[in-house]
């Protein structure tokens, strides 16, 4: 009787009293990546709006991994439904029946200004560059697998990929590679956590632009995760909130970057022709001090 009572009771409640639903956000490469701070943020923000409407959750961090790794884990279906943080469109290997994304840029664009790390054999000649011809003269470290390789050498820029993130900064300071060029968001935590490299410098002079939209991604058997999480975001933008988040995360590090004092050099992003959302519309103008000002 009692056993009985309590299969009805638990057919009757809505599935979210009965447990939270679980999120997995890729992590931090290691204990000095900050680069993640803030779409675990943005994450969970999206999740509380909808908190009424879809119920409790967990926010769990995946395992440590690179880009290559999580393309391919992403492709998974788990219990928990794992999201990652990547550039629009979506560089893995899967077809388009293996991977879902939502079409929002979470950090408004502020990614595709860059303000370059160099060594301090180079940081002189550098500071003169007024020109794409001129910067072609300069080698350029990025992550393996990353969109920026592409951009880059579509701009004519010269480019070497490394397995690890942490590496790109020592191989700029020994010169190895002559520019580390870095989202003005990452900027000065990654100054911050690499002052002991005293010939690791921040350039001063340049500012490198190329719109590049970040999205999160999950498997498409993840549907309802994913309606809820575009839900979210739409309600937080709708009344403010993910604004203000963005600029209590990233306007320290705008206003570390000085970008009305740079000289700014324009590329083109050759993966956004027909791209099938207004991105623009969300796009931080960092010489308005807007969004949809692009």
């Amino acid at each position: 009787m009692y056993r009985l009572l309590l299969l009805c009771l638990c057919l009757s409640l809505p599935s979210a009293l009965l447990a939270a639903t679980r999120f997995t956000l890729l992590s931090p490469e290691n204990s000095q990546d900050m680069r993640m701070r803030y779409y675990r943020e943005v994450m969970q923000l999206a999740l509380e709006k909808t908190r009424p409407e879809y119920g409790d959750y967990e926010l769990l961090d995946s395992l440590p991994m690179n880009k290559a790794r999580m393309r391919i884990e992403v492709q998974e279906q788990g219990k928990n439904a794992l999201f990652i943080v990547d550039s629009w469109p979506y560089q893995g290997e899967a077809v388009a029946d293996q991977v879902a994304s939502i079409p929002f840029p979470i950090d408004m664009g502020i990614l595709g200004y860059r303000v370059c790390f160099v060594g301090s054999d180079r940081a002189a000649e550098l500071a003169r560059v007024n020109t794409l011809d001129q910067l072609r003269h300069f080698t350029q470290g990025v992550g393996t697998g990353w969109q920026d390789a592409v951009i880059l050498r579509n701009g004519g820029l010269t480019v070497h990929e490394v397995d690890n993130y942490e590496s790109l900064f020592r191989m700029v300071a020994r010169g190895r590679i002559d520019l580390f060029c870095r989202g003005v968001s990452e900027l000065r935590s990654e100054q911050l956590t690499h002052k002991e490299m005293t010939d690791l410098l921040v350039d001063d002079a340049l500012l490198i632009y190329y719109p590049l939209p970040r999205v999160f991604y999950t498997h498409p058997n993840n549907r309802e995760a994913l309606q809820r999480v575009e839900r979210g975001l739409q309600l937080a933008w709708q009344d403010g909130s993910l604004q203000a988040l963005w600029r209590k995360s990233f306007g320290p590090a705008i206003a570390f970057a000085k970008l009305s004092q740079r000289r700014l050099l324009r590329l083109d992003n050759p993966f956004l022709d027909g791209i099938s959302f207004d991105y623009r519309h969300y796009f931080y103008n960092p010489q308005t001090d807007r969004f949809g000002d692009y």
